[in-house]
């Protein structure tokens, strides 16, 4: 009994915790400082561990290089963080936050990286597979999808 109670606290700090990182992904577009804290929170994160959450630290590297000073130094933690993420959807291909991800990135990544030949094949994943999303995950989706360009007002509207 002990031993399902301790799973269930912790699928529920799980959670949470991926809620929270949600909501810090969202920030670290827009703010250095949010970006730092992204990357911080997910430096630990074992690149073999939880998909999803090394998705996120993957994500958080590229939104790192936006900040840093340097032309290298972007590079190199924008390549690192697009290699990571890649690695991720390579063994998980069915993961549909990562693919969200992948999506949310290239859609902002500059032309010069070369880091947007995914774009199509992630869109039609993600409108093939909405429905069978959890309903936390399908909010974050529709917040995603309102501020994309990649999505005509008809594929909006499915989300």
């Amino acid at each position: 009994m002990k031993l399902l109670a301790f799973f269930l606290s912790f699928f529920v700090l799980a959670t949470q915790d991926l809620s929270s990182i949600r909501q810090n992904y969202i920030s670290a577009a827009t703010s250095e400082q949010g970006a730092e804290e992204l990357y911080k929170s997910l430096e630990g994160v074992s690149d073999a561990g939880d998909n999803t959450m090394v998705g996120y630290k993957a994500a958080s590297l590229t939104l790192k290089a936006k900040y840093e000073k340097g032309l290298l130094n972007k590079k190199s933690l924008f390549t690192q963080g697009a290699k990571l993420l890649e690695a991720v959807i390579k063994r998980d291909t069915d993961n549909y936050e990562v693919r969200l991800l992948r999506m949310s990135i290239q859609e902002n990544a500059p032309k010069i990286t070369g880091y947007n030949k995914d774009i199509e094949e992630d869109k039609k994943f993600l409108i093939k597979n909405y429905d069978s999303q959890k309903h936390d995950l399908k909010e974050f989706t529709k917040g995603f999808v309102a501020r994309s360009a990649l999505f005509t007002k008809e594929e909006k509207a499915v989300f």
